[in-house]
């Protein structure tokens, strides 16, 4: 009989080092219980690099989410020493994420409508607006050894893409990007399954009253739609581990046409569709902002709502330790569809990596009405 077994069958056994159970349900245990090494081979080959910062979170196998404590016990029980300002509870503190509440029947709200300049990138060199998302190897433009890897984690290193992002009259520089699963701000209630945040720091030479800008844009899960930058950040997911090496292409200008351009969607449909031959050639190349580029009268009418005009704008922190409270936020009002088979790999390479809210403390929050008079 056991020769008569299929070869799956067989394989179990061999890993097992004892006789395949007869019943199914004893199979079906022995399969979770691989599937469940895997899991924790792959967190902890994402969480392993040598002399690393700590994790900003850990899968927690036993419930699938990592425990909700208070801001202090969170950032302890994930080892980081340095989270004295990450106390939300504190009555002046304007810490991040928070729950956004656009009000509706019998409930005011948290956010109050604002004449906001629509915002965008620029892309300042050329390379056709490619860049190559690697881990260590050589530096693009120079040919030099890159010690520094590009993907760490959830951290994903985009200095090299040359962008940046004029807003409150203060230039920022891109710096990176990180993404949180599931996401940390709420928009009325509904958590997203990710958050893609663009980290910017101010230019050389600039001063404001904050420290960073962050973009922050909502992913949720669809059977069939996903932009043409995940799939290659799907294909990506080899690469958190550290010391592995594989390079991706990403075009920066579709990234940021499909998250600048996306609009209010009934079926999670995306409103911009990647095209090959859509690229930066002639820098600089604006996407979105007060004018906008070339591309996208094809996509957005004058009037809709679309991420680069929709937004919510507030004041909050860093989202992982020290948390100092230095951040302008601005949060896109429309989610981008992402495919169930892509959200589900990384889910599972990354865990649940998301901070709670955090008390607005007397905040509030102000979302952009410059769709109506573009």
């Amino acid at each position: 009989a056991r020769r008569q077994m299929p070869q799956r069958e067989e394989s179990v056994r061999c890993v097992c080092g004892e006789d395949p159970p007869r019943t199914a349900s004893h199979r079906r245990v022995i399969i979770f219980a691989i599937a469940s090494v895997a899991v924790v081979s792959a967190v902890v080959a994402l969480s392993a690099a040598p002399g690393a910062a700590p994790r900003e979170a850990v899968s927690l196998l036993s419930t699938g989410r990592t425990a909700r404590t208070s801001s202090l016990e969170y950032f302890a029980n994930l080892g980081y020493q340095n989270a004295e300002k990450c106390d939300g509870l504190r009555s002046t503190a304007q810490q991040s994420p928070v729950a956004i509440d656009t009000g509706g029947v019998g409930d005011v709200g948290n956010v109050m409508p604002a004449r906001l300049p629509p915002w965008g990138w620029v892309q300042t060199e050329g390379l056709n607006g490619l860049y190559r998302m690697k881990t260590p190897g050589t530096n693009m433009r120079t040919g030099a050894p890159n010690v520094k890897a590009f993907v760490q984690g959830n951290k994903f290193d985009m200095s090299e893409a040359a962008v940046h992002a004029t807003y409150g009259g203060v230039k920022y520089d891109l710096d990176h990007f990180v993404l949180k699963t599931p996401s940390e701000h709420t928009i009325n209630g509904e958590t997203f399954n990710m958050e893609q945040q663009f980290v910017h720091y101010p230019a050389a030479g600039e001063q404001g009253a904050y420290k960073a800008l962050v973009v922050s844009v909502m992913y949720k899960e669809n059977p069939l739609n996903s932009p043409q930058y995940i799939e290659e950040i799907y294909h990506a997911i080899p690469c958190m581990g550290e010391g592995k090496h594989c390079q991706r292409v990403i075009s920066f200008a579709s990234m940021a046409r499909a998250i600048l351009y996306q609009t209010p969607s009934k079926f999670g449909r995306l409103t911009y569709s990647y095209d090959p031959t859509d690229v930066c050639k002639a820098p600089p190349c604006v996407y979105g902002g007060s004018v906008g580029d070339s591309m996208v009268s094809l996509w957005v009418p004058p009037s809709a709502r679309a991420n680069f005009r929709s937004f919510f704008r507030y004041t909050g922190s860093r989202t992982t330790p020290p948390c100092n409270e230095d951040v302008q936020w601005l949060v896109l009002n429309n989610p981008v569809p992402i495919q169930t088979k892509h959200m589900a790999a990384l889910q599972l390479a990354l865990g649940d990596i998301a901070r709670p809210t955090q008390p607005l403390n007397g905040r509030v929050l102000e979302e952009s009405t410059s769709h109506f008079w573009s």
